[in-house]
């Protein structure tokens, strides 16, 4: 494997080669040599499973060799099990071997508040990716279920808290909801409760850690999410993972972004959940990063620390190198990471007349990172979009001047500061303009004055300030309702109001007239009756929602989602008159369900409970093929058999069910409009217009005029 290409063994280990042109043979290969009596497993006492790739192996190992022990990682106390706590922190980043430097910033954030809670438990879960395409795909995940369960948790004490290692092996296809339900049950496996017990859960990340906080959270809980995540807009773009992410919004108490940037696109998203969002930036111990004696006195030293990715535009930095070492023959570039890009750096390096001069080194731990900074000239980051930019941060703070891209997050994060702690330059894909950036700081680096961009920091992102803050959220709400305005005090750069933000009143950014505030309940008020089947922008349709509470209207909602209302915290005005229950109990969607999901659904549940009481994975690699089989036949008949024909009749069905169940509560003379908002929904529409002729009937989320007081 390259990975192994360029390590330096000591003495005493012996790497063995399985080498082959065919993965699937690779596997066999692997197998064999951990079976053979005279290999590599005589006499051990510990085998461990490195990546995701050698599930399978060591599974086969494990019930080969009596007595052999296997573990993901080595620890202290093998068996030891996660303990309760006062504050649990669910994370998908954090520092590890096989990567230091990943969740740094969730460490100093626990650092910010560890004082005021003794005891600190983060649940880590490790993602560990295989390729969907793998020939052991499907024994990857099976072994790896089945190894967690014999293995247990890596769990030891740090300086932070209590740690708890989870790895969750994860498909490269990007399902990020598949990825998250991945990331529960891996947790859930781990806990000795099946939950977290913890009366404050703070998860990381919405689609994962918030996810798991979520649906792991004690229902007593206090659940804080901070979101860091650059990759919100393909989340939001996958139906499934969408809905996790707003369960995970709908459970948390507060919803944290790092930076107005992200704060924005959760807001754009879930605009009814904006009185939960807050801007509270990553925690920075500028203790840990002491400024350097003497400021660089040329920028010839370049550095770069992260993750060897296209996506931190790591390529358009080495381009740019190249360029500036042409001209400089002092220019030397340090790059320190680990990442897909690692074996094209070689590569270019080994091409260029001036590959010398980089050097390339793996990721090291956040404590070698302040030495670093202060060892080069010059922190270079060309990633296009970055949510905080915590690198750039902790390179100011050591006095190392920065050129970076202007993404959302940097901008953000050196607002005022551009000059002062060093350039910032446009986002673009051509090395040159950061070339051209580099000459131009380069000429003006006289102009610096870091000490006064440390101490802005500081103020910004420092311990304090952050901790401050963190206290207000984790406090019970009664407390932290009378917090926010000191919250209000604390500044964030871009952010002129308070961090908590009230709702949105969409009425006025499309010149509506509102009255002074939503009138009291009124139950003599006039009505909207709103047919919410389906509807395709449900965003949309939950804003008219309440520009009509707004206006003074009492609204009832016919809708075959109601989970989804709730999710959106629907005003209690509003009555939702829900119509799924009665569809299901209809005998043509009772038999087909009954047919095609239930009954083969049974068969292979019991299967596969049978398969799982076998020692060899091969019954249950079985009935997992059956099972995705099933799965895949069966949405086919839905969607190319069932659905077409009963999509004919489904309106005619819905209207049943109304006339049925929610007729007798709709109070139509006071009734003043029906809005139809999905296609289901106009056959309701057209029949209730028929019930009272004078009824206005429309798709038009245009509200009516204000009631008057």
């Amino acid at each position: 494997m390259p990975e192994w290409s360029h390590v330096d063994l000591p003495a005493g280990v012996a790497l063995h080669r399985v080498e082959s042109g065919d993965p699937r043979a690779t596997s066999r290969t692997a197998r064999r040599l951990l079976r053979d009596r005279n290999g590599p497993l005589r006499g051990a006492d510990l085998l461990v499973v490195g990546d995701p790739y050698g599930f399978p192996a060591a599974w086969d190992a494990a019930r080969r060799w009596a007595g052999l022990a296997v573990t993901f990682e080595p620890v202290p106390e093998p068996g030891r099990r996660p303990a309760p706590a006062d504050l649990a922190v669910v994370t998908p980043w954090y520092p590890s071997a096989n990567n230091p430097l990943a969740g740094a910033f969730v460490e100093a954030t626990i650092g910010a508040v560890r004082a005021e809670h003794p005891r600190v438990s983060v649940l880590h879960t490790e993602d560990w990716p295989y390729r969907y395409d793998a020939p052991d795909v499907e024994a990857i995940s099976l072994a790896a279920a089945r190894l967690a369960g014999r293995v247990g948790p890596l769990v030891r004490d740090t300086p932070a808290g209590e740690v708890t290692r989870v790895p969750v092996p994860i498909s490269s296809r990007r399902d990020y909801a598949a990825w998250a339900l991945g990331h529960v049950e891996a947790m859930r496996r781990t806990l000795p409760t099946g939950q977290i017990e913890a009366p404050i859960v703070h998860g990381h990340t919405g689609i994962y850690g918030g996810v798991v906080a979520q649906r792991l959270a004690r229902p007593d809980a206090r659940v804080v999410i901070t979101e860091h995540a650059s990759f919100l807009r393909p989340i939001f773009k996958q139906p499934a993972a969408r809905r996790l992410y707003e369960e995970a919004l709908h459970r948390a108490d507060v919803f944290l972004c790092v930076s107005r940037y992200l704060y924005d696109q959760v807001r754009d998203e879930f605009p009814h959940h904006e009185h939960k969002l807050r801007v509270v930036p990553n925690a920075i111990d500028f203790a840990d990063f002491a400024p350097r004696t003497e400021p660089p006195r040329d920028l010839l030293r370049w550095l770069y620390v992260g993750r060897l990715s296209e996506q931190k535009g790591v390529d358009r930095l080495l381009s740019a190198f190249f360029t500036v070492a042409a001209e400089e023959p002092a220019a030397t570039l340090t790059l320190v990471g680990a990442g897909p890009l690692v074996e094209r750096i070689r590569e270019e390096t080994a091409r260029s007349p001036y590959g010398d001069r980089v050097d390339l080194r793996p990721a090291v731990s956040p404590v070698e990172v302040p030495s670093l900074m202060r060892a080069h000239d010059l922190l270079v980051h060309a990633s296009p979009a970055e949510t905080f930019g915590m690198t750039v941060v902790e390179a100011v703070a050591c006095g190392t001047p920065v050129l970076v891209a202007a993404s959302e997050g940097p901008q953000e994060t050196l607002s005022g500061l551009n000059r002062r702690a060093g350039l910032l330059v446009e986002v673009s894909e051509d090395p040159a303009v950061l070339v051209e950036g580099y000459r131009e700081l380069r000429k003006h680096i006289d102009e610096l004055d870091l000490p006064t961009a440390r101490a802005t920091l500081v103020e910004r992102y420092g311990r304090e300030a952050v901790a401050t803050r963190l206290r207000e959220v984790y406090a019970p709400a009664e407390v932290s309702e009378a917090a926010e305005v000191l919250a209000a005090e604390v500044p964030v750069p871009g952010e002129e109001a308070a961090p908590v933000v009230a709702a949105t009143d969409a009425t006025e950014a499309t010149g509506g007239t509102v009255p002074p505030g939503p009138l009291p309940l009124d139950t003599g008020a006039p009505r909207v009756v709103l047919v919410s089947i389906s509807p395709p922008q449900f965003k949309l349709v939950r804003q008219y929602v309440q520009r009509l509470l707004d206006r003074g209207y009492r609204v009832d909602v016919i809708t075959n989602d109601p989970l989804q209302w709730r999710r959106s915290e629907v005003d209690e005005r509003v009555r939702l008159l829900p119509i799924d229950a009665g569809e299901r109990r209809r005998p043509v969607y009772r038999a087909e369900q009954l047919a095609v999901y239930r009954v083969p659904g049974k068969a292979i549940s019991v299967a596969r409970r049978r398969a799982k009481g076998s020692e060899a994975l091969w019954p249950e690699l079985v009935v997992s093929r059956l099972e995705r089989t099933h799965s895949s036949a069966a949405r086919w008949f839905h969607t190319s058999v069932f659905y077409p024909g009963y999509r004919i009749v489904r309106p005619r069905v819905l209207w049943k069910i109304v006339w049925r169940d929610v007729l007798p509560k709709l109070d139509l003379a006071r009734t003043e409009r029906v809005v139809v908002a999905g296609v289901f929904g106009v056959s309701i529409g057209w029949q209730l217009g028929r019930l009272r002729t004078d009824l206005t009937v429309t798709t038009s989320l245009v509200p009516p005029e204000p009631v008057s007081r």
